[in-house]
């Protein structure tokens, strides 16, 4: 209700991660592979920035909320996001911006520099994804670090003062079982993030655990397992006064369940219910953006994406140009 019709989010995507996790086929870059690219990436990234905040500045529409997302955003140096959140500070009216958040999802990653600068550019949310608490889990699914690890991360992040923190699990994993899942659950909700979201395993085209020949498809939990991890979280969250504010399915989900953001009452993430319920304009730079202009009153959406791979992206100035004036065609009918 409180969305104005001169509003949009931005959603920035880092499309790189440390390495790639054995569920994942969703458009990242293994840095051991792809270090080179991510400096030339970070330019035409701020210039994509200059693009966007010119276009909104043209057609008077204001950003509500800000996700940078990824891959795993926290992947950049501290001097690139620096060098990224002051640009964005610099070129976008952001006096409506009530949200800002950055996935820093591996903690392999998160390093208490990196905190700080998140931090002093005015994000107040931030992710800290274990999706399991169970080292030989983590092993199975490809992460290079340990659940002392991610222990280690969310203290670095409430030292550095963020006051609203998410934690992301999955139910279905290979290697995990209902008694291993509720343990993980358990701690994080000792932890006490404002949001807990509960995923379930989605077995996607591209990934290993579809068998993609670079390892032995994994056993993984049955249904009904699946199914008594799930229960576990929803009366457990519930509990200790969390509450779910979105839910969403995707295809090849284990037991045709679902995703479910759970929230502390009004901590729920504002962008993410935009999102799911395509309340608004999205607007998406970066690598892997889909920017979806809708149209509330006619319930009309058309999808713009950006190049998936970085290696595209940084061949795609006059695509990426191409997208901003189709934007702003957008917007202007909107405000007729």
């Amino acid at each position: 209700d409180s969305l104005q019709p001169d509003e949009l989010s931005l959603y920035i995507g880092i499309p790189f991660c440390p390495t790639r996790c054995a569920y994942c086929s969703f458009v990242s870059a293994d840095v051991s592979r792809t270090l080179k690219l991510l400096p030339p990436f970070v330019e035409l990234l701020l210039e994509e920035v200059d693009m966007a905040a010119a276009m909104l500045k043209a057609q008077g529409f204001f950003i509500r909320t800000i996700y940078i997302g990824g891959g795993t955003p926290t992947t950049l140096s501290a001097p690139q996001m620096d060098a990224l959140l002051s640009r964005v500070r610099e070129k976008f009216d952001l006096s409506r911006c009530t949200e800002f958040t950055v996935e820093a999802g591996r903690p392999d990653t998160i390093t208490a520099e990196k905190l700080a600068v998140i931090r002093r550019y005015g994000v107040d949310r931030v992710s800290v994804n274990p999706q399991t608490m169970e080292d030989h889990v983590l092993s199975a699914m490809g992460r290079a670090h340990t659940a002392d690890d991610i222990r280690r991360a969310f203290a670095l992040v409430r030292e550095a003062g963020f006051p609203c923190v998410n934690m992301d699990l999955i139910a279905g994993l290979p290697k995990d079982t209902v008694e291993g899942f509720c343990a993980s659950l358990d701690e994080v909700i000792a932890l006490g993030p404002e949001n807990i979201t509960v995923h379930t395993l989605a077995l996607k085209k591209g990934s290993r655990l579809l068998g993609d020949g670079s390892a032995p498809v994994p056993v993984l939990p049955s249904a009904e397992d699946v199914d008594a991890m799930l229960s576990y979280a929803w009366n457990a969250l519930r509990s200790v006064g969390q509450r779910p504010y979105y839910l969403y399915r995707q295809k090849y989900m284990s037991g045709s369940f679902e995703n479910v953001g759970w929230s502390v009452p009004g901590w729920e993430n504002l962008y993410n219910i935009c999102m799911m319920e395509e309340l608004h304009t999205i607007l998406s730079l970066g690598g892997g953006g889909i920017t979806k202009l809708i149209d509330p009153a006619t319930g009309h959406i058309e999808r713009l994406s950006n190049p998936k791979y970085p290696h595209e992206y940084l061949q795609s100035r006059e695509k990426l140009r191409s997208i901003k004036e189709k934007t702003a065609a957008f917007l202007a009918q909107r405000k007729e």
